[in-house]
C-alpha cells in the first residue's frame, strides 16, 4: 500500500515553507519534486521545503532544502517553524536540542496560540562579521551573508542588485545571500535577495542574524537587536556567547501530497 505524504504550510515572518514528517516513513523527495512543491503557480508555494527526521544527537533532525530543490546548511525562520512543527507532534519539548546541516541548535517555545508559536533558537556563527574592502560586511551565520547599509532600501530593486552581487564570483565564489538594511531612529529595517531561492523573501532568519550582529560590532546597537522586515519583526539577542533568533511560527494549512 501507498502511503501519501502530508504536507504542512508553515510561515516565519512571512518565510514560507513546506514541512514534510518523515520520522515513519522516508519520501525520497528528488530535487525535481522539491521544485514542483514549492512552485508558487502549480505546487503548494513555499521559499523552501523542510523534511523532520529523527536523530540519534538530538529529539529531531531538519534538513533544508530551497525552492530550487537543492539542500542548504541552515534557515533561521525555517528552523524555528520546523521546531513549532516538532513540538506540535511531540517530536520535541518546549526546550530540546535540534540537529541540521551545520550542527546543534537549541530551542524555544516562548508561547503558543491556536497554530501559532513564538519560538525562539540558538544559531551557530560559522564566521563573525568582518568588513570587505567595497565597505559592506560578510557574516555566515550557517549560510555566507552579505551585508549592506544603506540609507534608503524602500525605492531599492532588491532582486536585479540582490541578483547581480550574489552571483560576483569575485566577491562570493559560492554565492551568498544579499541584505540591505538601513538605520531610522535608531530601528534597524531589512530587505534580503535569497541565494537558492533567487528572489527577495519577506524575512529571512539568518540574514536578520547577520545584519543584527554587524549593527551591534559596528554601529553599536546594543542586544537585543530588533529588526523589521516585510513579513513581520524578528529578534536577535545573545545570551553567555549563544546567539538566538524569535519570532512567530505560524501553521497555515495542511494538505495530502498526490
Amino acid at each position: 500500500m501507498t502511503i501519501m505524504a502530508t504536507a504542512y504550510k508553515f510561515h516565519g515572518a512571512g518565510n514560507d515553507f513546506v514541512v514534510i514528517d518523515e520520522f515513519q516513513e522516508n519520501f525520497n523527495l528528488t530535487q525535481q519534486r522539491i521544485e514542483e512543491l514549492c512552485n508558487r503557480h502549480t505546487g503548494i508555494g513555499a521559499d523552501g521545503l523542510i523534511l523532520i527526521k529523527k536523530s540519534t544527537a538530538a529529539a529531531f533532525r531538519m534538513v533544508y532544502y530551497n525552492s530550487d530543490g537543492l539542500e542548504a546548511e541552515m534557515c533561521g525562520n525555517g528552523a524555528r517553524c520546523a521546531f513549532a512543527y516538532a513540538f506540535s507532534k511531540k517530536h520535541c519539548t518546549e526546550k530540546s536540542t535540534f540537529e541540521a546541516s551545520d550542527g546543534i541548535h537549541h530551542g524555544r517555545i516562548i508561547s503558543e496560540n491556536p497554530a501559532e508559536w513564538m519560538v525562539k533558537i540558538s544559531l551557530t556563527i560559522h564566521e563573525h562579521p568582518v568588513r570587505m574592502a567595497d565597505g559592506s560586511f560578510f557574516v555566515n551565520t550557517g549560510v555566507p551573508h552579505n551585508v549592506r547599509i544603506s540609507e534608503d532600501i524602500q525605492s531599492l530593486d532588491v532582486k536585479k542588485h540582490g541578483s547581480e552581487l550574489r552571483h560576483n564570483k569575485q566577491l562570493f565564489p559560492e554565492g551568498a545571500n544579499i541584505n540591505f538594511v538601513s538605520l531610522k531612529n535608531g530601528e534597524l529595517f531589512i530587505r534580503t535577495y535569497e541565494r537558492g531561492v533567487e528572489d527577495e523573501t519577506l524575512a529571512c532568519g539568518t540574514g536578520i542574524t547577520a545584519s543584527a550582529l554587524v549593527a551591534h560590532q559596528y554601529l553599536g546597537i546594543p542586544f537585543p537587536v530588533l529588526i523589521h522586515a516585510a513579513g513581520g519583526n524578528l529578534q536577535v539577542d545573545e545570551t553567555e556567547g549563544t546567539i538566538w533568533l524569535e519570532g512567530p511560527a505560524k501553521h497555515v494549512f495542511t494538505a495530502t501530497l498526490p
